[in-house]
């Protein structure tokens, strides 16, 4: 998959129960050329939705492409993530930063599935 350099992505996530698809509207990072989500507030559906599922599909504009979610479990990955982050959006990132201090930070490399 081509990450080109956008500010958002959106992303297809399904629910954990329901099944339903979601969209949402994320920042993303990429590091070593794979494509790194997360969030600062790790109770979001969203996150609860793909941590639960381990799939979501990403669109960048040319239509979904279907990803399975590896989820960060090293604190010193996530951290690498928000610094990421930081550097892509750094005006941004630093002012949300402040209202979800304390929260569980979490990050995912969402890499294609090979069909």
């Amino acid at each position: 998959m081509e990450i080109p350099q956008k500010k958002t992505v959106i992303v297809t996530h399904h629910g954990r129960r329901s099944g339903r698809p979601y969209k949402v509207t994320l920042w993303y990072a990429v590091q070593d050329g794979e494509l790194w989500l997360g969030s600062l507030d790790g109770d979001r559906n969203w996150v609860r939705n793909m941590e639960a599922t381990g799939t979501c599909d990403v669109d960048f504009g040319d239509g979904p492409v279907p990803c399975q979610c590896d989820w960060a479990k090293d604190p010193a990955a996530i951290e690498r993530f928000r610094e990421s982050v930081k550097a892509k959006y750094p005006i941004a990132s630093r002012v949300l930063g402040f209202f979800v201090r304390g929260r569980r930070q979490v990050a995912c490399c969402a890499r294609p599935v090979r069909q």
